[in-house]
């Protein structure tokens, strides 16, 4: 469950104060504490897209992938920890010893059950009026992937131009990395 903090306007010391056993997202100035962790199977869906991500970019030097409790840090006080973002290599230098500091080249939620709302609708929001070129939401138990692209501003508020649905059975070509299929199946395989 998602629990807001409104009152008054917190900044990025706020955020970087706060408790390290405590999980919190700071998205234009109001503090949102998380849940205290993720399921197994949130885990397990991460890793196994980290993976194949990793495996087709890490020898070809495309870029590097980011875990959380690696902070993603934006204009307008916020600060959030995506499940998984990828910054592209010629990009390198919007990582700082903060964090991300700037808009990667993909970011990536895994759905919880206590919080879908925050994924999917004020960080969709907040990634695509800052310019997050592509933004996947992966939703474990049902097993499907919702690929966002080419982010558009209007009055102030972000949206995405382009979405699809991916099942199992369907192929995932993302376009910061250049070559890599990924069978959607792959990512929501049993690991054991």
């Amino acid at each position: 469950m998602v629990i807001a903090k409104p009152k008054g306007k917190y900044t990025y010391e706020d955020y970087a104060a706060k408790p390290d056993d405590e999980r919190w997202e700071l998205i234009d100035g109001v503090l949102y504490q998380m849940a205290a962790g993720a399921s197994a199977r949130h885990q397990e869906v991460a890793e196994n897209l980290g993976d194949l991500i990793g495996d087709h970019t890490r020898p070809r030097r495309m870029g590097r992938l980011y875990h959380p409790r690696f902070d993603l840090i934006l204009p307008g006080e916020t600060a959030v920890e995506p499940d998984l973002m990828f910054v592209s290599a010629g990009r390198r230098g919007i990582i700082t010893p903060r964090g991300c500091e700037g808009p990667p080249d993909l970011v990536v939620e895994v759905l919880s059950p206590s919080n879908p709302r925050h994924d999917l609708e004020r960080k969709r929001e907040l990634y695509a009026r800052h310019g997050v070129p592509e933004y996947l939401i992966l939703e474990p138990h049902e097993e499907t992937l919702l690929a966002l692209a080419e982010p558009v501003v209007n009055a102030g508020e972000g949206a995405y131009g382009s979405e699809r649905l991916y099942r199992p059975g369907d192929t995932l070509i993302i376009a910061a990395m250049p070559g890599l299929e990924i069978a959607v199946a792959d990512i929501f395989a049993d690991p054991w």
